[in-house]
């Protein structure tokens, strides 16, 4: 496993997300969510492999919880791990700046007390628009989580390249987590990545294989993505051609991207983490398959790259 030095933390270039541990999550998941043993198996096969970094969310079911179990019976082990979870304001009555305080408080403790911690390594804004929506408020109060030692470094989780300019209005904020993948290069072309290594900030990428659809078979798709079957095949025709699978040819690409910390890749079973720390160890792709890469997907659609825009029913 490899790790990258960054902000004095050690993160392996693997971070297990663990959403699939806490719900059913992704559009090609057919197993649906793991029980508690499987769950700390696939846990311990991420430890074996090298990995020390893994991503939670209070909004994940109950994954906080899972970790917290795990590594409550591995003390020694919980403290070499760099947990990353989220928090979400939830819109109130009176959403004045000291009641937003009281909130972020109040997600921060029940997630320090789902995950048995002292201290959260990342603890990271969950939705980017935030920032806009409740202004200085969120950066201050997690500079206060700071100085009383509640959390290490503070993060925010975008989807943009305008979250990023945002972000970087504000010097509390170390970490983020983007959506980037063989189809999604957004933040490649506004610049957003550079920005951010020039920046040092902590970058996690997520959605390496955008949520599974990159192995659904066209027969499956449906509702607006069935605009993506083109581009399905492109991406097949080109792993068969490189001779590396569709999972490979993805995450290679965004591995050896300068300024990439970590990517986040979930696993619904121990063969599955297996398989992705042995993606991890692939040679990088070569420079013709990169510019190839970057030609045939150029300018997706955002309703195909965006999960959030998915309309997968309506035919």
């Amino acid at each position: 496993m490899q790790y990258t030095i960054i902000r004095d933390l050690r993160i392996s270039k693997l971070t297990l997300g663990t959403v699939q541990l806490g719900m059913e999550y992704g559009i090609a998941n057919n197993r649906g969510k793991p029980d508690l043993e499987k769950s700390f198996e696939i846990l311990g096969e991420s430890i074996d492999s090298g990995v020390n970094s893994f991503d939670t969310a209070e909004l994940y079911g109950d994954s906080e919880m899972v970790l917290g179990k795990y590594f409550s019976q591995k003390t020694c082990l919980a403290e070499q791990q760099v947990l990353v979870t989220k928090f979400k304001i939830i819109y109130e009555e009176n959403m004045n700046p000291l009641n937003i305080e009281k909130q972020i408080f109040r997600h921060m403790e029940g997630s320090l007390q789902r995950l048995k911690l002292n201290k959260i390594p990342i603890y990271m804004l969950h939705n980017a628009k935030d920032m806009n929506t409740y202004g200085s408020i969120i950066p201050d109060t997690l500079k206060k989580l700071k100085m009383e030692g509640m959390i290490e470094k503070a993060g925010v989780s975008i989807y943009a390249p305008e979250d990023v300019d945002e972000m970087q209005k504000n010097d509390v904020y170390e970490a983020v987590q983007i959506p980037m993948n063989i189809m999604d290069h957004r933040l490649i072309n506004s610049g957003s990545l550079k920005k951010l290594q020039k920046e040092n900030i902590i970058v996690f990428v997520r959605s390496i294989f955008l949520q599974g659809l990159f192995f659904l078979k066209p027969v499956e798709l449906t509702g607006n993505l069935i605009k993506a079957k083109k581009l399905l095949g492109q991406l097949n025709k080109l792993a068969e051609h490189e001779g590396i699978s569709v999972a490979q040819l993805a995450l290679s690409y965004v591995r050896d991207m300068e300024g990439v910390s970590s990517l986040v890749i979930g696993a619904e079973s121990p063969e599955q983490v297996k398989e992705n720390t042995r993606l991890m160890d692939a040679p990088p792709l070569t420079d013709r398959t990169r510019y190839e890469i970057d030609r045939l997907f150029l300018d997706v659609p955002e309703d195909i790259i965006n999960p959030r825009l998915w309309d997968k029913d309506k035919n």
